[in-house]
């Protein structure tokens, strides 16, 4: 399922109100101009050149969306969007060597004159243009890719390992009938406005913002294989942020989020003002706890921020994506997964399995956002058995074949870079062969620091995923983490974490960071609970799925019991703190 952004926008979505029947695939007008110009490219030819296009694509997204944002009970953003974006893809070669994988690939130097969005109307013979146009560039753009890619071959040292650039994969026909919706717009904008006056019986929040997403959208893909499918692709997310400061300048942040594919699926309004009221309550009484101090040792992560940990952790790692061919001595902007090279290799402790399934739209009576029925390259999803008996034994894969993996299983999620898809994890499942009860599980953890004689242990209530400060705080974050030899990839912090006393009492404390923590870490938990949590989150692609960041979404879900770790390192920044305001707020006065 692909959910497409405008560049500036994050957009999701659900609907409710009027039901617009979607026409059938005789009378989809737009459906039948993507197939009788995909036809007329099939047929294209290259006079005196040898790289023949051998696979075309054509998908867009049809999106209807609506927007809303408030703080304090009055609206600071609201507008309705419609918009049709469209994607063409056109690989010359074949599928053992084509046009992708190289740093440039996908750059072109030429003139365009295709459209990034397409008009609103159904215009037949516009839609051909449109679609004539952005061949004729996809098939240039893949011509120079092509040749960069050979030019730098001719430096590159040989290797004995090689890979196919594309699997073929079987074409699926799919045209389902979709419903178009339209959001009762006034509705929303009422009920964002009175979510976020929930902050202002909180002087200690000082900045807050509330935040409604809407998409009803249908998707369309055609290709070359014979792929054709329609389907309805909707989301809806409610998201809330806080902000306050504790009284040595100790900045506070807390969000909170609710997502759906659709509005109908969406939490009611009465569960999200208890959490948003919850996260309130959490900025007071962060600004009222003491700092926390360094520590290493025995830690209890609940369920829910266990799930957090899994969803970037170990979620982010399952997806293995190829270095892209670049020219000896050129710097490339890649990241590889931390276990690509843990194959048959343990990650977990032997009674713990994982899988990956987007196949399974609920879970104890809740729908699961992380369901679809096709992803970005029209294949439908499998599930994934990542993890059996703590061993490493598969990841989620796109069509672009990787060591080990020369097929896709369905999770081609975000767009990626050099030509290729970004798989996601879908529903990722958390399972144990041994657990016990979350209190006896707190009693060990007391037991454990008693026998090493810790003054106290820590519990992980809620962690800041996705990451709900700004780029500036992420890179500082990123750059700290590696300097700890921890994950290469940021690790979002606490933002309820609590030192446990031998007599079981909590005290929250305030600022730490994990140290030193990656997926290395994941092979010291010593024990789980039997109750789990479901959470799930919007993943787009940027680091610790942080908001507005990514131009597509790929919700996600994870179900994890509560994790007891032998050893976590913890660490209080000594970053220079940011003064507090010369006068009080103005309602201190009232």
């Amino acid at each position: 399922m692909s959910r497409r952004l405008c560049a500036l926008i994050v957009t999701l979505a659900g609907a409710a109100g009027v039901v617009v029947p979607q026409t059938s695939a005789e009378d989809d007008v737009l459906l039948r101009a993507m197939r009788d110009e995909l036809e007329r490219s099939r047929q294209l030819r290259v006079v005196g050149g040898q790289d023949l296009p051998y696979f075309f694509s054509y998908s867009l997204t049809d999106s209807d969306s609506f927007r809303v944002a408030a703080t304090m009970g009055a609206p600071v953003n609201a507008g309705h969007t419609r918009f049709r974006a469209p994607t063409v893809e056109v690989r010359v070669g074949n599928y053992d060597f084509d046009n992708t994988g190289h740093i440039f690939s996908g750059l072109y130097t030429g003139s365009r004159y295709d459209l990034d969005t397409w008009p609103l109307d159904d215009h037949y013979e516009m839609f051909r243009q449109c679609l004539w146009l952005a061949t004729d560039r996809a098939y240039k753009t893949a011509l120079e890719s092509m040749s960069r890619k050979r030019a730098a071959l001719n430096n590159v040292a040989a290797t004995s390992e090689k890979l196919a650039d594309f699997s073929p994969a079987d074409p699926v026909k799919s045209i389902a009938q979709v419903t178009r919706k339209k959001i009762d717009e006034a509705a929303w904008t009422s009920r964002v406005l009175k979510l976020s006056s929930v902050f202002n019986a909180y002087p200690e929040v000082l900045a807050s913002e509330v935040e409604f997403q809407a998409i009803d959208g249908v998707t369309y893909l055609v290709n070359s294989e014979g792929e054709a499918i329609r389907y309805g692709d909707s989301l809806a997310w409610l998201y809330a942020k806080a902000e306050g400061q504790a009284p040595d300048g100790m900045p506070l942040r807390g969000a909170a989020s609710f997502q759906a594919l659709g509005l109908e699926k969406l939490a009611p309004e009465t569960e999200i003002r208890r959490a948003f009221t919850d996260l309130a309550e959490t900025i007071r009484a962060l600004a009222h706890a003491p700092a926390g101090a360094a520590f290493s040792g025995p830690t209890l992560f609940e369920p829910q921020a266990a799930a957090q940990l899994f969803a970037h952790l170990l979620g982010d790692n399952l997806r293995v994506p190829r270095k892209p061919l670049a020219e000896p001595g050129r710097p490339v902007n890649f990241v590889a997964s931390e276990v690509e090279t843990k194959i048959g290799s343990r990650i977990l402790p032997d009674w713990m399995d994982v899988t990956d399934d987007p196949t399974q739209a609920s879970w104890r009576g809740k729908a699961l956002a992380g369901y679809y029925t096709f992803d970005l390259e029209g294949v439908p999803p499998k599930a994934a058995r990542a993890v059996e008996k703590g061993i490493l034994k598969s990841f989620v894969t796109t069509r672009q074949p990787t060591k080990g993996f020369a097929s896709s299983n369905g999770h081609a999620r975000l767009p990626g870079r050099y030509g290729a898809h970004l798989a996601a994890i879908g529903n990722l499942f958390v399972n144990t062969s041994q657990a016990m009860p979350l209190a006896d599980l707190k009693k060990r953890l007391v037991e454990m620091c008693r026998e090493r004689g810790k003054p106290y242990g820590m519990l992980v209530r809620k962690l800041d995923y996705p990451f709900s400060a700004g780029p500036s705080e992420l890179q500082t974050l990123a750059s700290s983490g590696a300097q700890s030899g921890g994950s290469v990839r940021p690790v979002s912090p606490p933002i309820l974490v609590y030192r446990v006393y031998e007599d079981g009492r909590e005290e929250l404390v305030r600022g730490l960071r994990f140290r030193g923590v990656s997926t290395r870490s994941l092979r010291d938990i010593v024990a789980a609970s039997q109750e789990t949590a479901l959470f799930d989150f919007v993943n787009n692609a940027a680091l610790l799925a942080m908001p507005g960041m990514g131009g597509f979404l790929a919700p996600s879900a994870i179900v994890a019991p509560a994790l007891l770790f032998d050893e976590i390192e913890f660490e209080l920044p000594q970053d220079q703190l940011p003064k507090l305001p010369v006068v009080p707020p103005p309602n201190a006065a009232r």
